[in-house]
């Protein structure tokens, strides 16, 4: 892909709001919906003239998207967006089940009537995106369900950890997906028992949903060198 981020189908000028913010949240769209590949360099002076913003607040975006693991910064060199070859899929994936399995069984004890109606409309969002077949809004509907359990479960560290991982994989399976599925509820494990394990007050049977969910979910998603 070229560097012509002028191009208003890539990236379109900041023009309101945060600039840091906003400049973050173009690029993670653009990230998210492919416009910006894996492997692809993204150079702050360039990426600046687009957005009509300058270049210390494209850098300030830049480090904010290294932390949530969705590009790679170099010293001296450009920025490129995370690229996950099979072997990082896996392990991120074995890590992923691992993590959030414990997570979801210590959010349980915190699962109440506001924290149950919160889950339940968080649920609804997902399904709307399912109806509508909209990839994109289902992969931001997802991850808002799974980091409200992840911060319900009060383990500070182990949100950011599991941000981290999860993140940069939605991001590959969003572009994947985003150009080849024809029918997302047909691939979609559903939410509905891990908002019921998470209600049950049995944190084992929370952690046993949240393992099998992830796993299943994993082991239908493409290889990182499909197209």
């Amino acid at each position: 892909m070229s560097e012509n981020y002028n191009d208003a189908n890539v990236i379109a000028p900041v023009k309101t709001g945060s600039l840091r913010v906003k400049v973050y949240e173009t690029l993670r769209e653009a990230i998210f919906s492919g416009r910006l590949q894996p492997g692809e360099s993204i150079r702050e002076a360039h990426m600046a003239r687009a957005l009509q913003v300058s270049q210390p607040t494209v850098r300030e975006a830049l480090i904010q998207l290294e932390h949530a693991g969705l590009v790679v910064r170099n010293p001296h060199q450009d920025t490129t967006v995370t690229r996950l070859d099979d072997s990082d899929i896996r392990e991120r994936c074995w890590l992923r089940v691992l993590l959030e399995s414990e997570a979801a069984a210590h959010a349980v004890p915190h699962i109440a009537e506001e924290e149950t109606r919160i889950l339940h409309e968080k649920l609804a969002k997902i399904h709307t995106s399912l109806a509508a077949d909209d990839y994109h809004a289902f992969v931001a509907a997802d991850l808002d369900f799974h980091r409200y359990v992840w911060r319900l479960s009060g383990l500070t560290t182990l949100y950011k950890i599991l941000d981290i991982i999860t993140v940069p994989m939605l991001a590959f399976f969003s572009i994947h997906h985003s150009r080849t599925l024809k029918n997302l509820a047909s691939v979609v494990r559903s939410h509905d028992p891990l908002v019921e394990a998470l209600k049950s007050g049995d944190p084992e049977r929370a952690r046993e949903a949240f393992r099998e969910h992830i796993e299943s979910s994993y082991s239908s998603k493409p290889a990182s060198s499909e197209p």
